[in-house]
């Protein structure tokens, strides 16, 4: 989404009215479970569902009920890691990737042709940048699916998860190979469809990749609505990733004609109304998302950042205030945000002296919030940036390199990331070009389509005298979306 807040793969600030709301729906969900069928699996649908909702606070919740039930399931304890890193709790995220490996190991040890737990054990270290111990145990997963397609070749599991490996190793033709196996060892499973046309649009080739989603989608019977949503908010996210913005929008309108009270994919089609620059409808869409849940407090974060982007400051203001009546006076964190984003529109609006005062009370909060919560990245990488706000050049650089120097480096590098544009950012207000273009560029490598970072690099680029190489990053920066 353009701009600094609207960075599509910034995680979203959520809400504990939202929380406090799932936790009470789980408890009434966990009574409805214990009636009916309290499993596993039914967790673990319910924490897909939340999150493909864009509620991953909820979906970490529903991953402990599963983990009650079976607490040394790798599978749950690694999908709950990677959602607690798109929380910004990289720490916590660390310690249960760890625990996951260490009970992988164990069946390793028993079973050291279990091909899943090499595959599962695989993808826990890529998640940790232990990419040489990912690499071998990509590879011995190779060699345990082979065994078992040598014993049956119409496994079509084996098969998706033999292109799935191949695919994270960057053996294109041979991963295309075996999905094309599962498909034809498969041709009715939706789910081998659908994940080769995953597969093709991460390799750029978005034409067939919408042909297979489509084939997946045929394939799905009618009455599994659920199913039918998903695939087809899956397909609206790979279009708009390709930057089709039309194909996307209607694809969109195909998912709300099945979940018209989808207040997640009203959001997200604001988000693609955004990028064909129509703001007003994108409003519209917004409003409707509050509509169906006027106390979504994301919702009235993003309608409040369009507003700035729109340069409807006084407007904006409104919708930070109505954030601000719901948002828990408990809630430090969630209240420090949206003082500081109050704060920045202020600024933006030319209201220095009410910006101040919003910063101070946004600084005032995350202090509170880091005592109770200092692992919590997201909080400190918002003190850096009310720091910045403030003019405190120097605290603000000092924040972002404490940052770096704790936090694990954990992929998507979210943290990484947003930490070095912060840091970026004070270096070159502090005058020091050349070191913040050097921090510019390592965001970029980690985030490549972080607008803010390109727009960056230009500045530095611009004050160090390099006019065209300036030119062309802001040109990028002006292409990924980014708004002043």
């Amino acid at each position: 989404m353009a701009g600094g807040d609207y960075e599509p793969y910034n995680s979203f600030c959520r809400s504990v009215v939202r929380l406090a709301a799932a936790m009470l729906a789980l408890a009434a969900l966990s009574v409805c479970a214990f009636a009916e069928e309290n499993t596993t699996t039914y967790w673990m649908n319910k924490a897909e569902e939340f999150t493909h909702n864009g509620s991953i606070e909820e979906a970490v919740l529903a991953y402990d009920e599963a983990l009650k039930l079976e607490p040394e399931n790798t599978t749950i304890l690694i999908h709950k890691a990677m959602d607690i890193n798109v929380l910004g709790r990289v720490n916590e995220s660390q310690g249960t990737y760890q625990e996951a490996l260490a009970l992988l190991d164990l069946r390793l040890k028993k079973n050291p042709d279990d091909a899943e737990a090499w595959f599962s054990k695989a993808g826990a270290l890529r998640s940790l940048n232990r990419q040489e111990g990912a690499t071998e145990a990509y590879n011995r997963s190779l060699e345990a699916y082979d065994h078992r397609i040598e014993k049956d070749p119409k496994d079509a599991e084996a098969w998706l998860h033999k292109a799935k490996a191949l695919h994270i190793l960057g053996r294109w033709d041979e991963a295309l190979d075996a999905y094309n196996n599962a498909t034809k060892t498969r041709p009715q499973s939706y789910e081998a469809w659908w994940e080769k046309g995953q597969f093709l649009s991460a390799t750029g080739n978005i034409d067939e990749a919408v042909k297979d989603y489509d084939r997946a989608i045929e394939l799905i019977p009618a009455n599994e609505t659920a199913q039918l949503r998903l695939a087809w908010a899956d397909r609206t996210e790979e279009l708009a990733a390709a930057d089709r913005w039309e194909d996307a929008l209607q694809s969109a309108n195909r998912t709300l004609e099945l979940d018209p009270k989808n207040g997640v994919m009203w959001h997200f089609k604001a988000f693609i109304l955004t990028e064909l620059g129509r703001k007003e409808d994108a409003l519209a869409a917004f409003d409707e998302a509050l509509r169906l849940n006027p106390l979504d407090i994301t919702n009235w974060q993003y309608k409040a950042g369009l507003l700035v982007e729109m340069k409807r400051y006084n407007e904006s203001l409104e919708a930070y205030d109505k954030t601000l009546e719901l948002i828990p006076e408990n809630d430090t964190g969630e209240l420090a945000q949206t003082w500081l984003s109050r704060g920045v529109a202020l600024n933006k609006g030319g209201k220095h002296e009410e910006a101040k005062e919003a910063l101070q009370r946004s600084l005032g909060l995350l202090d509170r919030a880091i005592i109770v919560k200092p692992g919590d990245v997201r909080l400190l990488q918002s003190k850096g940036w009310a720091l910045f706000e403030l003019g405190r050049y120097n605290e603000s650089l000092a924040i972002y390199d404490q940052i770096l120097e704790t936090s694990p480096s954990i992929q998507p590098y979210l943290t990484q990331t947003n930490a070095m544009i912060g840091r970026g950012d004070a270096l070159h207000a502090l005058g020091r070009n050349r070191e913040a273009l050097e921090s510019y560029n390592r965001a970029i490598e980690t985030g490549p389509n972080f607008g803010t970072a390109w727009h960056g690099k230009g500045e530095a680029q611009k004050a160090l005298g390099q006019g065209y190489n300036a030119s062309m990053s802001f040109y990028v920066a002006q292409e990924l979306g980014y708004v002043e």
